[in-house]
């Protein structure tokens, strides 16, 4: 198989053979690394999940493991990646969403504490594609927080009426991806405000498939991140229109192996620096993007009620 390759400071990019990788459950020899070792080897390790345009961005089609990406969540991690040295290089790899959250079986138990295999072989270093905190998932990972967000009730603009309060959401079909923040909310929400008339929650590959369904008029709605619903309504669907919040607000970032802290520090202090100017690298970035800053968009997320 191919690694994708970006030497940082230059303009192109080469394709070596991968050694070894976790897939399916398999585990190799490799193993899981510091931010020493990175800095070493001159080599970070990204697994980016492309879940949406909002995020991230892998083309051809189906690539693995020689992808081109783009879309904000890729920039800043080339961002953070100068930081380090002009001499370190970026690895990524393709990775569904689920696949982060996979034991050594190619399972996700999410009541379990362990170290997914991804990041234990390490075929992975960091995880940044706007991963949200949950309590099942701080059994098996740590997280360094890029943003506030909540989550925004999408539907189709020819039913919004019938859509003014969460209330309203009760035995309606929902779509959204496996393993997602979102697909655990409305688990919980089935076990507990609407266990009377329970979602029907139809689970899809990505969360822009998700957002697709409803704008075709396939299903009553779904939930994703305020950053993916400013993307999806200014972008791509002229269907979809945003109706409420749900949920608290929530903390989403990138996710490390726990014992990673040197790497995890490293990245608190790249997010605080660019955080603390209004002109920085990654508040270009949200602006070219989403039409804000981040900071405008943190306190916009926290003025949400």
């Amino acid at each position: 198989m191919r690694a994708r390759y970006i030497q940082m400071g230059a303009t192109g990019c080469r394709c070596v053979l991968l050694s070894l990788l976790v897939l399916g459950g398999l585990l190799g020899p490799a193993q899981a690394r510091s931010l020493a070792e990175i800095q070493q080897t001159k080599e970070l390790r990204v697994c980016l999940a492309a879940m949406r345009p909002s995020s991230v961005v892998a083309t051809p089609p189906g690539c693995r493991d020689d992808c081109t990406f783009s879309g904000p969540v890729y920039d800043e991690v080339v961002a953070f990646a100068t930081t380090l040295g002009q001499a370190i290089r970026l690895k990524l790899l393709r990775v569904d969403w689920d696949e982060q959250f996979f034991n050594q079986d190619g399972k996700t138990e999410r009541e379990a504490g362990y170290t997914p295999a991804l990041l234990a072989a390490g075929t992975c270093d960091v995880y940044p594609s706007n991963v949200t905190k949950t309590a099942w998932r701080l059994k098996k990972l740590a997280f360094v927080t890029l943003f506030p967000s909540r989550m925004m009730v999408l539907v189709h603009q020819a039913h919004k009426a019938r859509f003014l309060t969460p209330a309203d959401l009760a035995g309606k079909m929902v779509t959204t991806a496996k393993d997602t923040n979102y697909h655990s909310w409305l688990q919980e929400q089935n076990n507990g405000a609407y266990a009377a008339h329970p979602l029907r929650i139809q689970l899809i590959g990505t969360t822009d498939d998700a957002i697709k369904a409803v704008d075709a008029g396939e299903v009553d709605f779904t939930v994703v991140n305020a950053d993916a619903a400013i993307w999806a309504t200014r972008y791509q669907y002229k269907n979809v229109v945003v109706v409420f919040p749900v949920g608290p607000i929530e903390e989403v970032g990138w996710a490390f192996r726990i014992e990673d802290t040197d790497l995890q520090a490293a990245v608190q202090t790249f997010f605080e620096a660019q955080k603390a100017m209004a002109t920085s690298t990654v508040n270009q970035i949200w602006e070219r993007a989403f039409g804000l800053t981040l900071t405008k968009f943190e306190r916009l997320v926290r003025a949400t009620r």
